[in-house]
């Protein structure tokens, strides 16, 4: 009965671990596959900014966003960067800090992103 109790309680604590792990293999991003994504040719949304997550590089959220103001498509902006909250973080994960010009009204302003080491360095030449 002891014995039925304990593979009980393992199976649960399992399951439960399982619902709250970190991401697995099939989430995560290669430096190649950022440097893919950064490069990708791809049709600006006709409307607003739009974001969502394409995938984890080391543990760390990768976000697609395109930042779009009064003229969309035309004045948009594909952006791919790490999802941190500050400078700090970004160091801590091994991340390039850089301000980078995104339209707002009928202008432009800096605005600071958090990007992978893989697509840091040529990041001017994937702007799109």
């Amino acid at each position: 009965m002891h014995t039925t109790k304990m593979l009980t309680l393992s199976l649960l604590i399992a399951s439960l671990t399982a619902c709250v792990s970190q991401p697995t293999n099939e989430d995560t991003l290669t430096d190649a596959d950022l440097i893919q994504a950064a490069q990708q040719k791809e049709s600006a949304p006709t409307e607003g900014a739009q974001q969502w997550v394409i995938g984890y590089h080391h543990g760390t959220a990768v976000v697609k966003s395109f930042q779009c103001a009064d003229l969309c498509p035309q004045n948009t902006l594909r952006v791919i960067y790490y999802d941190v909250p500050d400078v700090e973080s970004c160091a801590r994960i091994g991340g390039v800090s850089k301000q980078i010009l995104v339209p707002i009204a009928i202008t432009v302003a800096p605005r600071p992103f958090c990007f992978p080491k893989a697509i840091a360095d040529n990041w001017e030449g994937y702007l799109k």
